[in-house]
């Protein structure tokens, strides 16, 4: 019995060892007969992620349209606001230790130099843990936590015509000044020649302040207006 029990134990390992060879050449034809897009697909399919397109994903940001109410939402705090100024006024990328000195001294009417540890503190924590990723999600910054800087955003020119800067149009103050020193010399050369009658006087300078300021009010409105999802699309 213990002879035969060998000669059958010797026969099935060579047939599990026949059967397993047999299979194991199948998988290798299987595979040769493949083609490169079958083995991209397959190494996908085993858990690898694909080649992120990084290029599409920035111009999706890029193009982008905020509404109004996220762009206000923003806005609305005055330290998000400081926080664009700063941007604008200064070579991007920032620090947030730069940013936060600067806020401190406005918020405290103090100077940099003089801000205490505490103050300093106090607005770079605020900035860090609220405002800034809260920027970042709409794409007006971008703030790397990692390095601790900041920059504008791909969405920022919807953020513009928001901010009321003095900068924005600077020569709308010229023109105001050109037209009240010009109403003034026309008045007094008429009291002294007395060319016109003074009802004629007030009513051309009158209706050059009316013109001035139609003309001022389209050219804002026309500014607003090319914003995507500015209050004029409403």
């Amino acid at each position: 019995m213990g002879y035969e029990s060998h000669v059958q134990y010797k026969n099935a390992r060579c047939a599990s060892q026949s059967h397993c060879r047999a299979v194991w050449e199948q998988q290798v034809d299987r595979m040769s007969t493949k083609s490169p897009n079958d083995t991209q697909s397959q190494s996908v399919g085993e858990g690898e992620s694909p080649p992120l397109d990084v290029e599409a994903d920035e111009e999706a940001v890029d193009e982008r349209s905020l509404g109004p109410d996220r762009i206000f939402e923003v806005l609305k705090n005055q330290r998000r606001r400081r926080t664009l100024n700063y941007l604008i006024d200064n070579d991007n990328p920032v620090t947030i230790g730069a940013l936060a000195e600067h806020i401190g001294a406005l918020e405290n009417d103090t100077t940099e130099s003089a801000l205490t540890s505490r103050e300093r503190k106090r607005v770079y924590v605020g900035l860090y843990q609220c405002h800034l990723p809260k920027m970042d999600d709409t794409g007006v910054i971008d703030f790397n936590k990692a390095r601790g800087t900041i920059e504008l955003g791909p969405t920022f020119e919807q953020f513009r015509p928001y901010l009321n800067r003095d900068d924005d149009d600077p020569l709308w103050a010229s023109y105001y000044l050109v037209m009240t020193a010009t109403s003034t010399l026309a008045v007094g050369l008429n009291a002294v020649l007395g060319l016109l009658s003074a009802t004629v006087v007030l009513m051309s300078v009158l209706c050059g302040f009316i013109s001035l300021s139609a003309i001022h009010f389209l050219h804002t409105t026309d500014r607003l207006s090319t914003v995507p999802g500015s209050i004029f699309d409403r």
